[in-house]
């Protein structure tokens, strides 16, 4: 996704909490809406900016939220949905992720409001350039022998060579792609640099 997106940090973005980590900035990530209130997180989202904050369960703990809210891993994902399409009782969307946060301040449902809200603090350093030099070397790790037995070896190889994907992005499209454990994963995304 190359076009430029603006988030405004100063107000409260919808929480979308799920079972294990699941999206890192730069990637993209279909997700199944039924349950009503997350149904109304994405009305209302759709209706508004289209961003969500994913978010992750601490321990990975699912319990009935509603009678008592599991807490949350204190850095989230903030996701654009980039498309939706009503299903039969609720959306399919596809969300980007668009860059790592902080959870500051969280807010319970209340009223009409069923769903969760936070408020967010970037952590990332937009200023984050990585030298091409590290595309280089990744490019010469990729072809150890041990490497070509990756899975996803050639959809890496295509984004080292596309100059329009930056080196940061590049590592945030291979860090998602290439490691799945969910520790792993939540442990990627709470790293402040690429």
């Amino acid at each position: 996704m190359n076009q430029y997106v603006a988030v405004q940090l100063n107000r409260r973005f919808p929480l979308f909490p799920l079972p294990e980590t699941m999206l890192l900035p730069h990637a993209i990530m279909p997700i199944t809406v039924y349950e009503p209130r997350y149904r109304q997180m994405t009305d209302h989202a759709l209706d508004g900016s289209g961003q969500i904050a994913i978010a992750t369960y601490c321990g990975g703990r699912l319990k009935d939220e509603i009678d008592c809210p599991v807490p949350l891993r204190d850095v989230v994902c903030l996701g654009q949905i980039v498309q939706h399409e009503k299903a039969r009782h609720g959306y399919n969307i596809l969300v980007y992720g668009l860059c790592r946060a902080e959870i500051q301040e969280e807010f319970e449902p209340q009223d009409d409001l069923q769903y969760r809200t936070v408020k967010l603090r970037p952590m990332e350093n937009n200023n984050d350039e990585v030298d091409e030099e590290y595309r280089d070397e990744l490019r010469k790790i990729l072809d150890r022998p041990n490497m070509q037995r990756l899975q996803q070896l050639d959809t890496v190889v295509q984004w080292i060579n596309e100059p329009e994907v930056s080196t940061p992005e590049l590592f945030e499209l291979v860090g998602c792609s290439l490691f799945t454990a969910d520790e792993l994963l939540y442990s990627r995304l709470a790293e402040q640099s690429v």
